[in-house]
């Protein structure tokens, strides 16, 4: 018995912990209870050997089935965070935007990485002043700020709208087009001033207004979803040594940079009919770029001596080049398709390889504008606060309403046409709401009347978009002449009603009105219409073919 012991003393593995804390008990003590005999030490130890393996491979399975799920929990939490940015009945509060940080911080807890890591090396590219902006600051840092809960949001908002615009048509360019045409009717272009509030891409798209570089943000932002290279082009200023010109998105597509003006509103045409220009189109002949000219007093700002030197610039907003998003984006959960990354220093080669950029930089403006709120004054945070109380006010119906626009859902009980409309609330009962207000709550009944009337104009205009884009040109009509430009004149929607009522116009066949309206506007997109004008009535003049002769 002394050498069976001692065999099953060695062949016998030390206890270890199973899969509920227990230490093993195989071997030795069953043994013992069976076998008494050393004839049959061979056998003892062949079974002590199996019992070991067992064992051994019991207590693998039992750590691998723990990984496993320690694996699927963690997996569990990347999902959760994605299903709540797409849960439309949590009309993306703060509170849920905090949960979904809360996840992706669990998340990247227990996924480590290990692999070395730089900047891009675009980021140098940056003016001195907003290398020390803290985004940039912590790009390489596995954590993610409470921002990104924002920032994540305004992602899944673009990829439902793009997914919805870019039509039919897989052409790259037909996708731009889509895209581009719905920034324009969606987004009111509003005009350059020192006032205007340092609003980010997502503020935008909420206010459903901007300048025409907004625009080109959330256009080059929409095109990222869709896998589109969108730069923007910037031109030398107009005395040396002055800052570049922004200009306008341009579209890459096989080493060919397609235009596209938003403050025109409009592709720049190219030529013998071909719907968008490109740069070496503009350069081969400058009568393209005289031919939007609107006349001799409102020439098109660009000439060809401009594009001997243009700098494109590439869009790389702190969440897209940071560490922590090309770990998710590594590991998305399966049903999404968003794009959380962009790679600037890959794109800038792709770009650089075209004849006419000179140069290829990081494009600040994400940076100045993150800089420009966090220096804001006291006025400019009045302004943006009034800019969205409507949306507060006192229920929150229009946020409500706003939220399933943007991600499309549009009919039904609970769709955006009716959060609109339940939002309108009739001048009579607001009236009613006035005089039956005490005394003592008067300013607030006051402060409140002056935010629903604001929503209540929203409303109406977004409801001539909604219309709009399910193809109901009647009903759009009907909201945008009658219930916002007549309803309110000179309101805070007059702009984007005339745009939009013209094209409605337009896609009815209705030629001379929807002429008419392009003619009226006095935005910052005016040049753009009087062209859209001038060449509707061109296309709708007979042939001279079809004119009668003179006797």
């Amino acid at each position: 018995m002394r050498l069976t012991r001692e065999v099953m003393q060695q062949l016998a593995p030390p206890n270890a912990p199973g899969s509920v804390g227990e230490p093993a008990t195989v071997g030795p003590v069953r043994a013992r209870s069976v076998w008494g005999s050393g004839v049959i030490v061979m056998a003892i130890a062949v079974f002590v050997l199996v019992g070991c393996q067992d064992t051994n491979s019991t207590r693998r399975s039992q750590q691998r089935n723990s990984a496993t799920a320690r694996t699927e929990m963690n997996e569990e939490n990347l999902r959760y965070a994605f299903s709540v940015l797409r849960t439309t009945e949590e009309f993306q509060t703060a509170d849920a935007l905090k949960t979904v940080v809360d996840r992706l911080n669990q998340w990247i807890k227990h996924n480590p990485a290990t692999d070395e890591w730089h900047a891009d090396p675009l980021v140098e590219t940056l003016p001195e002043e907003l290398r020390g902006l803290p985004p940039l600051q912590s790009l390489g840092a596995l954590s993610f700020p409470l921002s990104d809960g924002a920032d994540l949001q305004l992602v899944v908002w673009l990829n439902e709208i793009a997914n919805r615009a870019r039509g039919a048509d897989s052409q790259p360019i037909a996708i731009a087009q889509g895209l581009f045409d719905w920034v324009v009717r969606n987004i009111q272009i509003e005009r350059d001033t020192a006032a205007v509030v340092p609003y980010l891409a997502r503020d935008t798209l909420i206010l459903g207004r901007g300048t025409a570089i907004d625009r080109a943000w959330l256009f080059v932002l929409l095109g990222r979803q869709q896998g589109l290279e969108i730069v923007m082009l910037a031109l030398p200023g107009n005395e040396p040594g002055e800052a570049l010109r922004p200009w306008l998105p341009a579209v890459l597509v096989d080493g060919e940079l397609y235009l596209f003006d938003t403050r025109l509103g409009m592709p720049l045409p190219g030529p013998d009919g071909k719907p968008v220009a490109t740069l070496k189109d503009l350069l081969a002949d400058e009568k393209l770029l005289r031919n939007l000219d609107v006349d001799e007093q409102r020439i098109y700002p660009v000439k060809g001596a401009d594009l001997e030197h243009v700098t494109a610039l590439i869009e790389g907003s702190p969440m897209y080049i940071s560490r922590r998003m090309q770990l998710v984006g590594a590991d998305l959960p399966g049903k999404e398709s968003l794009v959380l990354t962009v790679q600037p220093s890959r794109l800038a080669e792709r770009v650089k390889a075209h004849p006419h950029i000179d140069t290829v930089n990081l494009w600040p403006l994400p940076y100045q504008r993150i800089d420009g709120l966090m220096k804001a004054d006291r006025e400019t945070q009045q302004k943006a606060q009034l800019d969205f109380a409507q949306f507060q006010q006192p229920t929150p119906i229009l946020w409500q309403a706003r939220v399933l626009h943007l991600v499309g859902t549009l009919d039904g009980d609970k769709g955006a046409n009716a959060q609109y409309q339940a939002a309108r609330p009739p001048d009579a009962d607001l009236k009613t709401y006035r005089a039956k207000a005490p005394e003592k709550d008067r300013e607030r009944v006051e402060a409140n009347l002056v935010q629903i009337r604001a929503a209540k104009q929203t409303a109406s205009y977004w409801l001539g978009l909604v219309a709009y884009e399910r193809g109901n040109y009647g009903a759009a009509i009907d909201y945008l002449r009658t219930r916002t430009l007549e309803a309110f004149p000179d309101g805070p929607w007059t702009a984007g009603a005339r745009y939009n009522l013209a094209r409605a116009y337009e896609a009815q066949g209705q030629t001379e009105e929807a002429i008419r309206y392009y003619r009226a506007d006095l935005s910052a997109q005016r040049n753009g219409n009087l062209l859209r004008a001038r060449r509707l009535e061109e296309s709708s003049k007979p042939s001279e073919a079809a004119q009668p002769t003179a006797d």
